[in-house]
């Protein structure tokens, strides 16, 4: 259950990023909405730590039913101690007969003067799952369409997996049942995947699995191998076929892949899905830039380029604070990533040109730029001394510098050069 309050905080936040990518980025509050919450008793500490210990994955059946009752004391420590893990911020929520109020604020880490994004939602039952009723961003009011077109997504993702069964809000209540499956966060995310996609998906994860079976068990492969080789069976379908859609399915079955993530029908209850054997993917010798150029282009695809820009950034500035730190050169991969996505999804013609360009065989250097002389490592201090802030010169000129680094590459060149 610990992993599923995890999922929800991150559907949560990339709510709030997707609605800050599609214009809001400078919406933000100089106070959060939520005031610190009151320091928890060592009774409280302890009984938090019991229940994450007693809730982890590794304990529970695959199977079975299990209900959680929580009063809204304990959702809210629950909810603020997993959120803490993700980044600096408090939640709290108030119980309902049969809705639930839910305020957030995040603070954003590449604001100097202490900005917030404040998220209030009011979530109220709907059968198995509850939805959102209505929603405001930094004080103003957000648009229902918009809402509830990023919350329909997330929650019909979580309804697909078949994980809720029901989810009752009472005054000072929250009665959750689950069915608790090892595989959930590969449903979850399958979920994210139009039902006439799957197919396609499935294929060329069977296709991948074939590929990597003879390879030594740990031995590393390269992305640009496997992107060659998917985008080389994609070539091979019927003339029918849209290479749009095809290169989709390679995209992300590829950004599962190097994620340590299987592709599953989410409504498949058993699980059939015999994932392909792991290995180590990697991108100029690095594992964390292939995981970055593939996450990033299948977000491009799922969504949009600026909201896979943003999410992209908005992790490396929370590696700034505290985590591996800031790297232009993960930049530069989600940059890259973005970029392919849109080049092989763009129209039927340009998909069909990146799969020309694959098949007789490429290398890294066709797609990824170098990363010689790209600034990494910095925490936020560093960065903030040396760049100020993403709207600085010293910052766009390294952004602009990654840029030329792309452009350079041979398969982003217009066909005439």
């Amino acid at each position: 259950m610990r992993r599923s309050f995890k999922i929800l905080l991150w559907l949560l936040a990339l709510m709030v990023v997707a609605v800050l990518a599609l214009g809001t980025l400078m919406l933000l509050d100089r106070q959060p909405i939520v005031p610190a919450d009151p320091v928890a008793t060592e009774a409280e500490q302890a009984w938090v730590r019991q229940w994450l210990a007693v809730n982890r994955p590794r304990a529970r059946q695959t199977g079975k039913r299990i209900t959680l009752t929580l009063s809204e004391r304990e959702a809210n420590l629950i909810l603020n101690e997993l959120l803490n893990q993700f980044g600096q911020g408090q939640a709290v929520v108030h119980l309902e007969a049969g809705r639930a109020r839910l305020r957030v604020s995040l603070a954003m880490p590449w604001d100097q003067l202490g900005g917030f994004v404040n998220l209030e939602l009011v979530l109220v039952e709907d059968g198995s799952l509850p939805q959102v009723e209505a929603a405001r961003l930094a004080g103003l009011p957000l648009p229902g369409a918009l809402v509830q077109t990023l919350a329909d997504r997330a929650l019909t993702a979580a309804d697909r997996t078949q994980l809720f069964e029901s989810v009752e809000l009472k005054p000072d209540q929250a009665r959750i049942t689950y069915i608790w499956r090892p595989d959930l966060l590969e449903r979850l995310g399958s979920g994210f995947v139009a039902g006439t996609d799957l197919p396609h998906l499935l294929h060329y994860q069977e296709r991948l699995a074939e590929k990597v079976a003879s390879v030594p068990r740990g031995q590393p492969l390269g992305l640009a191998e496997l992107l060659a080789f998917l985008l080389n069976e994609a070539r091979s379908q019927p003339a029918s076929a849209d290479p749009i859609t095809e290169n989709r399915a390679v995209i992300l079955v590829l950004a599962a892949y190097v994620n340590g993530r299987a592709i599953r029908d989410p409504a498949d209850s058993a699980t059939t899905v015999t994932p392909p054997r792991q290995h180590p993917v990697r991108l100029r010798g690095r594992r964390d830039l292939a995981q970055h150029f593939m996450t990033s282009a299948a977000l491009a695809i799922q969504g949009n380029d600026a909201l896979s820009t943003v999410l992209g950034w908005y992790k490396e500035m929370s590696d700034s604070n505290g985590g591996s730190g800031f790297s232009f050169a993960d930049m530069a991969a989600n940059r890259a990533g973005i970029r392919f996505a849109t080049l092989a999804t763009a129209s039927s013609v340009s998909a069909r040109r990146v799969q020309e360009f694959a098949a007789p065989g490429w290398s890294e250097d066709d797609f990824m730029p170098a990363i010689d002389g790209l600034p990494e490592g910095m925490g936020q201090r560093e960065f903030v001394a040396a760049f100020g802030n993403p709207q600085s010169p010293g910052y766009q000129r390294m952004v602009d510098d990654i840029d030329r680094r792309i452009d350079a590459r041979r398969l982003f060149r217009s066909p005439s050069e």
